[in-house]
Protein backbone atom coordinates (compact mmCIF):
# COMPACT_ATOMS: atom_id res chain seq x y z
CA UNK A 1 0.00 0.00 0.00
CA UNK A 2 1.71 3.32 -1.35
CA UNK A 3 1.86 6.37 0.65
CA UNK A 4 1.66 9.49 -0.99
CA UNK A 5 3.92 12.33 0.51
CA UNK A 6 4.63 14.38 -2.16
CA UNK A 7 4.23 17.81 -1.29
CA UNK A 8 1.10 20.47 -1.49
CA UNK A 9 1.52 24.23 -1.16
CA UNK A 10 -0.39 25.58 0.80
CA UNK A 11 -2.55 28.17 -0.86
CA UNK A 12 -2.15 31.82 -0.82
CA UNK A 13 -3.39 33.47 2.16
CA UNK A 14 -6.69 34.66 1.57
CA UNK A 15 -8.96 37.80 2.73
CA UNK A 16 -12.30 39.73 2.20
CA UNK A 17 -12.53 43.60 1.84
CA UNK A 18 -15.77 45.14 2.83
CA UNK A 19 -15.82 48.86 1.73
CA UNK A 20 -17.59 51.03 -0.82
CA UNK A 21 -14.86 53.75 -0.08
CA UNK A 22 -12.31 54.02 -2.74
CA UNK A 23 -9.02 55.09 -1.18
CA UNK A 24 -10.03 52.26 1.19
CA UNK A 25 -10.03 50.03 -1.18
CA UNK A 26 -7.07 50.76 -3.26
CA UNK A 27 -4.85 51.26 0.54
CA UNK A 28 -6.37 47.51 1.55
CA UNK A 29 -5.80 45.59 -1.91
CA UNK A 30 -2.67 47.18 -2.48
CA UNK A 31 -1.16 45.79 0.80
CA UNK A 32 -2.59 42.10 0.41
CA UNK A 33 -0.48 42.20 -2.88
CA UNK A 34 2.25 43.73 -1.18
CA UNK A 35 2.17 40.59 0.82
CA UNK A 36 1.46 38.48 -1.80
CA UNK A 37 -2.32 37.40 -0.85
CA UNK A 38 -5.66 37.47 -2.67
CA UNK A 39 -8.67 39.41 -2.17
CA UNK A 40 -12.05 39.38 -2.81
CA UNK A 41 -14.36 42.39 -2.34
CA UNK A 42 -17.83 43.26 -0.98
CA UNK A 43 -19.26 46.66 -1.30
CA UNK A 44 -21.80 46.29 2.21
CA UNK A 45 -21.89 44.03 4.80
CA UNK A 46 -24.94 42.05 3.53
CA UNK A 47 -23.32 41.20 0.43
CA UNK A 48 -20.29 40.24 2.79
CA UNK A 49 -22.25 37.94 4.79
CA UNK A 50 -23.39 35.96 1.74
CA UNK A 51 -19.32 35.65 0.63
CA UNK A 52 -18.48 34.79 4.48
CA UNK A 53 -20.94 31.80 4.51
CA UNK A 54 -19.56 29.75 1.23
CA UNK A 55 -15.76 30.73 1.60
CA UNK A 56 -13.50 30.31 4.33
CA UNK A 57 -11.09 33.24 4.67
CA UNK A 58 -8.00 34.29 6.80
CA UNK A 59 -8.86 37.51 7.25
CA UNK A 60 -11.61 40.34 6.83
CA UNK A 61 -11.07 43.91 6.70
CA UNK A 62 -13.93 45.74 7.57
CA UNK A 63 -14.59 49.36 6.54
CA UNK A 64 -16.45 51.02 9.85
CA UNK A 65 -18.44 53.21 7.79
CA UNK A 66 -19.98 50.71 5.69
CA UNK A 67 -23.40 50.36 7.24
CA UNK A 68 -24.03 47.18 9.65
CA UNK A 69 -20.19 46.77 9.57
CA UNK A 70 -20.74 46.57 13.49
CA UNK A 71 -23.54 44.41 13.23
CA UNK A 72 -20.64 41.88 10.86
CA UNK A 73 -18.06 41.38 12.90
CA UNK A 74 -20.21 39.95 15.32
CA UNK A 75 -22.09 37.94 12.75
CA UNK A 76 -18.42 36.36 12.08
CA UNK A 77 -17.54 35.72 15.00
CA UNK A 78 -20.32 34.09 16.08
CA UNK A 79 -20.67 31.71 13.04
CA UNK A 80 -18.68 29.13 11.72
CA UNK A 81 -16.92 29.18 8.64
CA UNK A 82 -14.76 32.37 9.54
CA UNK A 83 -15.20 32.75 13.37
CA UNK A 84 -11.14 32.23 13.95
CA UNK A 85 -10.36 34.58 11.02
CA UNK A 86 -8.35 37.35 11.81
CA UNK A 87 -10.56 41.05 11.70
CA UNK A 88 -8.99 44.41 11.34
CA UNK A 89 -11.20 47.28 11.54
CA UNK A 90 -10.80 50.35 9.33
CA UNK A 91 -11.71 53.10 11.76
CA UNK A 92 -12.24 57.43 10.89
CA UNK A 93 -11.31 58.07 14.56
CA UNK A 94 -10.29 56.42 17.70
CA UNK A 95 -13.39 56.84 19.73
CA UNK A 96 -14.67 54.16 17.79
CA UNK A 97 -11.92 51.16 19.21
CA UNK A 98 -13.73 50.15 22.27
CA UNK A 99 -17.29 48.88 20.69
CA UNK A 100 -15.45 47.66 17.61
CA UNK A 101 -12.95 45.39 19.82
CA UNK A 102 -15.75 44.39 22.25
CA UNK A 103 -17.65 43.43 18.57
CA UNK A 104 -14.74 40.74 17.91
CA UNK A 105 -11.80 42.84 16.35
CA UNK A 106 -8.31 42.13 16.37
CA UNK A 107 -6.69 44.95 15.17
CA UNK A 108 -7.90 48.84 14.56
CA UNK A 109 -6.35 50.73 11.60
CA UNK A 110 -6.76 54.19 11.49
CA UNK A 111 -8.03 55.96 8.20
CA UNK A 112 -6.45 57.25 6.22
CA UNK A 113 -4.81 53.93 4.93
CA UNK A 114 -1.54 53.25 3.14
CA UNK A 115 -0.57 50.15 1.55
CA UNK A 116 2.23 49.71 3.55
CA UNK A 117 0.71 50.04 6.50
CA UNK A 118 -2.14 47.18 5.57
CA UNK A 119 0.93 45.30 4.20
CA UNK A 120 2.67 45.97 8.03
CA UNK A 121 -0.34 44.99 10.04
CA UNK A 122 -0.69 41.61 8.04
CA UNK A 123 3.27 40.96 9.02
CA UNK A 124 2.05 41.88 12.72
CA UNK A 125 -0.58 39.26 12.65
CA UNK A 126 1.37 36.76 10.49
CA UNK A 127 1.59 34.34 13.82
CA UNK A 128 -2.43 34.49 14.17
CA UNK A 129 -3.61 34.20 10.87
CA UNK A 130 -1.24 30.94 9.63
CA UNK A 131 -1.50 29.38 13.02
CA UNK A 132 -5.80 29.43 12.02
CA UNK A 133 -4.60 28.83 8.10
CA UNK A 134 -2.43 25.51 9.33
CA UNK A 135 -5.68 24.39 11.65
CA UNK A 136 -8.10 24.28 8.12
CA UNK A 137 -6.04 23.42 5.54
CA UNK A 138 -6.67 20.21 4.39
CA UNK A 139 -3.54 18.54 3.22
CA UNK A 140 -4.05 15.87 0.66
CA UNK A 141 -2.79 12.56 2.40
CA UNK A 142 -3.06 8.40 1.15
CA UNK A 143 -2.53 6.66 4.62
CA UNK A 144 -3.55 4.24 6.45
CA UNK A 145 -5.43 5.07 9.78
CA UNK A 146 -6.70 2.63 12.35
CA UNK A 147 -10.03 3.19 13.80
CA UNK A 148 -12.21 2.20 16.45
CA UNK A 149 -15.60 2.94 17.59
CA UNK A 150 -18.64 0.92 19.33
CA UNK A 151 -19.05 -1.29 17.09
CA UNK A 152 -14.96 -2.60 16.33
CA UNK A 153 -12.03 -1.73 15.00
CA UNK A 154 -11.23 -1.45 11.24
CA UNK A 155 -8.37 -0.02 8.77
CA UNK A 156 -9.38 2.89 6.60
CA UNK A 157 -7.52 4.76 4.13
CA UNK A 158 -7.01 8.94 4.73
CA UNK A 159 -7.67 11.06 2.05
CA UNK A 160 -6.67 14.45 3.76
CA UNK A 161 -5.49 15.82 6.94
CA UNK A 162 -5.70 19.18 8.98
CA UNK A 163 -4.58 20.06 12.42
CA UNK A 164 -8.34 19.84 13.55
CA UNK A 165 -9.58 16.83 11.06
CA UNK A 166 -9.09 14.23 9.39
CA UNK A 167 -10.80 12.80 5.50
CA UNK A 168 -11.40 9.39 5.81
CA UNK A 169 -12.33 6.13 3.38
CA UNK A 170 -13.64 3.21 5.78
CA UNK A 171 -15.02 -0.32 4.44
CA UNK A 172 -17.53 -0.86 7.09
CA UNK A 173 -19.57 2.78 7.39
CA UNK A 174 -19.52 5.35 10.38
CA UNK A 175 -22.02 6.68 12.38
CA UNK A 176 -22.75 10.66 11.98
CA UNK A 177 -21.95 11.80 15.33
CA UNK A 178 -20.46 8.69 16.64
CA UNK A 179 -17.24 8.78 18.91
CA UNK A 180 -14.30 7.43 17.32
CA UNK A 181 -10.93 6.74 18.18
CA UNK A 182 -7.79 7.05 15.61
CA UNK A 183 -4.56 5.86 14.98
CA UNK A 184 -1.86 6.91 12.16
CA UNK A 185 1.36 7.18 11.35
CA UNK A 186 2.89 10.61 9.53
CA UNK A 187 4.93 10.29 6.58
CA UNK A 188 8.73 9.97 8.08
CA UNK A 189 7.33 10.51 11.78
CA UNK A 190 5.71 9.56 14.76
CA UNK A 191 1.94 7.58 15.37
CA UNK A 192 -0.37 10.02 15.84
CA UNK A 193 -3.72 8.80 18.02
CA UNK A 194 -6.34 10.41 19.69
CA UNK A 195 -10.10 10.39 19.84
CA UNK A 196 -12.67 12.79 17.43
CA UNK A 197 -16.35 12.98 16.56
CA UNK A 198 -17.21 11.77 13.13
CA UNK A 199 -18.89 15.22 11.52
CA UNK A 200 -20.29 14.09 8.28
CA UNK A 201 -20.41 10.89 6.12
CA UNK A 202 -21.19 10.79 1.98
CA UNK A 203 -22.78 8.14 -0.32
CA UNK A 204 -19.26 7.82 -1.34
CA UNK A 205 -17.90 6.41 1.61
CA UNK A 206 -15.97 8.73 2.82
CA UNK A 207 -16.10 10.65 6.88
CA UNK A 208 -14.88 13.65 8.30
CA UNK A 209 -13.58 13.26 11.73
CA UNK A 210 -13.46 16.26 14.00
CA UNK A 211 -10.24 15.92 16.58
CA UNK A 212 -11.06 16.36 19.68
CA UNK A 213 -7.98 14.95 21.96
CA UNK A 214 -4.88 13.44 21.02
CA UNK A 215 -2.87 11.04 23.13
CA UNK A 216 0.42 11.44 24.63
CA UNK A 217 1.95 14.03 22.50
CA UNK A 218 0.05 13.62 19.64
CA UNK A 219 -1.08 17.06 18.97
CA UNK A 220 2.44 18.74 19.32
CA UNK A 221 3.66 16.17 16.81
CA UNK A 222 1.06 16.97 14.76
CA UNK A 223 1.72 20.48 14.65
CA UNK A 224 5.30 20.31 14.42
CA UNK A 225 4.89 18.08 10.99
CA UNK A 226 2.06 20.41 9.49
CA UNK A 227 4.46 23.26 10.46
CA UNK A 228 7.48 21.84 8.72
CA UNK A 229 4.97 20.95 5.70
CA UNK A 230 3.77 24.65 5.16
CA UNK A 231 7.47 25.88 5.61
CA UNK A 232 8.96 23.92 3.24
CA UNK A 233 5.60 24.79 0.46
CA UNK A 234 5.45 28.40 1.31
CA UNK A 235 6.29 30.73 -1.17
CA UNK A 236 8.91 33.91 -0.18
CA UNK A 237 7.40 36.51 0.99
CA UNK A 238 8.81 39.97 -0.24
CA UNK A 239 9.37 41.90 2.28
CA UNK A 240 9.87 46.42 2.71
CA UNK A 241 11.54 48.95 5.16
CA UNK A 242 8.39 50.77 6.36
CA UNK A 243 8.64 54.28 7.21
Amino acid sequence: MGISNAMTPLLPLEFALVSSDYAAVTAISGGVRKYGAKSSLSPGAESARDSLRRRKLDGVFVDMEAPGALELITDIRKGTSNSKSVIFACVQNSKESTVTLSAGANFLLLKPLTAESIALHITIAKEMIEREHRRYFRHPLNLPVLLEDADGDQRARMANLSEGGIAVRATRALKHSSMIDFEFELPFGATVSGRGQVAWTNQEGMSGILIHSFHDKGREQLEAWLASREQLSSPPVVTETFS
